[in-house]
């Protein structure tokens, strides 16, 4: 029997494991991955993510390799009835405030594959596939992992800390103790990948269907691939419906053949709303769909366990390097799950619109669409507990902002030239000048960087950061705010609009990070 030693193993090799496994690495962390399967999936599944994960992957993927995966959607997303009368369109087509377009669309093997290149890159990253999880244990200081290979050989993993990115039905969470929130949603939809195999201009890019004859969404499913959805009606078993014959006489009426495309997958998905309420016990803990399941109708089932991924890494990150407790992880639900509950409750407000397969009742909803009287759709929620400055700043919580800047001779996203992690950012000035030492020797322990953005006419700043396109300034001019104060994750623990409070913000995130610090003296 072998024994292997990690600081992190990771249960699971999809896209929220690999992202974790990657930034990890990236800070010299031993990370195992087991995955049981003995290669990647090599089909269709998610197909869409937002400016927000596209910043995220760029923490591991080059931006020129995600260009090259996604689809950009540049026009509307358009709503219509039975008889096409057009109930809502949403434009797709405005930029992020990461960085990115709002929408994308992708074929997720081709994500995996750039992913796992992340991945294996890394020399402390071990990538193990065929090696099903069969045992855990948890002791004071280290988790004890069995795998087993396909040949019966069974190993044993000690790790600090156990990630279960296993999937919905979760090794790692049947062995911790936990409940789960159920938000009471269920609907079988028959899901078609096809390649088709003629130029064809789709318009719109992106449709929703409201039909109560048979519910249907028609989006991009990454360049050079279209997606179909078929909601299964009242009365209609898994078994009748998941049949390429019948993928086939669906598709028909979209003018699909197999005279003009290829049909590269059909399954039935059941769309659930579930959540754990605790997604991190002891030295176990859980990351996308182990954690929750969020139905499709946002977009945003892959993208909320990215969002778990890049918000668990960097705390991760403390605690491994012996800066902070691993109290720190308590936030990680804190955090994590709120924001999910509200982007699953979006897509089930969504859902409840779409998934009316009564005539009369769809004819209601038709005209509460036309004479406006559809009650608005949910925001897109930011965090609103954790580390934040929530007291002083109506900011905290929201997305720090990115666009192309110019540094060091060199042209691009603020990320890729300046880095991320902690970001002290100001329009004004460089934000060390208005801080004490013990602030700034407080930011050095976290690696914060401090920076001013300049104007392309100010030459008086060294190692200038140059807002290129005037997008900075525009953002910053937008809300009145003089200095923001970014997490790693991206989002803002805080901002002022005088920079004369940002010594204050900073002693804030000094008391609230400092209480989990081992080695840091706060004041």
């Amino acid at each position: 029997m072998k024994n292997e030693n990690f600081d992190v193993a990771i249960v699971g090799y999809g896209p929220v494991s690999k992202l974790l496994a990657a930034l990890l690495g990236q800070k010299g962390w031993k990370v195992g991955v087991y995955e049981r399967f003995q290669k990647a999936y090599p089909l269709p599944r998610a197909v869409h993510f937002d400016d927000e994960t596209a910043r995220i992957l760029q923490s591991v993927i080059p931006a020129s390799e995600i260009e090259r995966i996604i689809d950009v959607a540049e026009d509307l997303y358009t709503w219509c009835n039975a008889e096409r009368k057009i109930l809502l369109e949403i434009d797709f087509s405005m930029f992020g405030v990461s960085g990115w377009p709002g929408h994308m669309f992708f074929n997720q093997p081709e994500l995996e594959e750039v992913l796992d290149r992340a991945c294996q890159e890394q020399p402390t990253v071990s990538v193990n596939f065929g090696k099903e999880a069969i045992g855990l244990t948890e002791f004071d200081d280290h988790v004890e992992l069995v795998v087993k290979d396909l040949q019966g050989e069974v190993s044993k993993i000690h790790a600090k800390y156990v990630v279960g990115a296993d999937g919905a039905n979760s090794f790692v969470r049947k062995n911790m103790d936990h409940t789960i929130t159920d938000l009471g949603f269920v609907a079988d939809w028959l899901v078609v990948d096809i390649i088709p195999q003629t130029e064809r201009e789709w318009k719109p890019m992106n449709l929703q269907v409201c039909d109560p004859a048979r519910p249907t969404t028609v989006v991009s499913g990454g360049p050079g691939r279209r997606r179909w959805e078929f909601m299964a009606l009242p009365g209609e078993t898994k078994e009748e419906l998941n049949k390429e014959k019948v993928a086939w006489e669906l598709l028909k009426p979209w003018d699909i053949t197999p005279e003009n495309s290829i049909l590269e997958r059909h399954a039935i998905y059941t769309f659930k709303a579930l959540s754990v309420d605790e997604w991190r016990k002891g030295r176990l803990i859980l990351a996308g769909d182990s954690a929750h399941l969020t139905p499709p109708f946002a977009g945003q089932g892959m993208c909320a366990g990215l969002r778990d991924s890049k918000n668990l890494a960097w705390k991760l990150d403390l605690i491994l390097s012996g800066k902070a407790d691993d109290s720190i992880l308590d936030t990680y639900t804190k955090e994590r799950n709120p924001h999910n509950r509200e982007v699953v409750e979006s897509a089930l407000f969504l859902g409840k619109v779409i998934c009316i397969t009564d005539p009369e009742a769809a004819a209601q909803r038709d005209e509460m669409f036309f004479t406006g009287q559809v009650p608005p759709f949910p925001e897109f929620p930011y965090l609103t507990d954790g580390l934040l400055d929530q007291q002083s700043s109506k900011y905290a919580g929201k997305l720090s902002f990115q666009s192309t800047v110019s540094y060091q001779g060199q042209t691009g996203l603020f990320d890729d030239l300046v880095g991320n992690g902690w970001i002290i950012m100001s329009p004004v000035d460089d934000p060390k000048n208005v801080l004490t030492e013990e602030q700034l020797a407080f930011l050095e322990s976290i690696s914060a960087k401090c920076v001013k953005i300049s104007e392309p006419s100010d030459i008086t700043s060294e190692n200038r950061v140059v807002d290129v396109d005037g997008k900075y300034h525009q953002y910053f001019n937008d809300t009145g705010l003089k200095a923001v104060v970014a997490r790693p994750d991206f989002y803002l623990f805080g901002a002022v609009d005088n920079l004369s409070d940002l010594p204050s913000l900073v002693d804030n995130l000094m008391k609230q990070l400092g209480q989990y610090m081992n080695s840091i003296t706060v004041g």
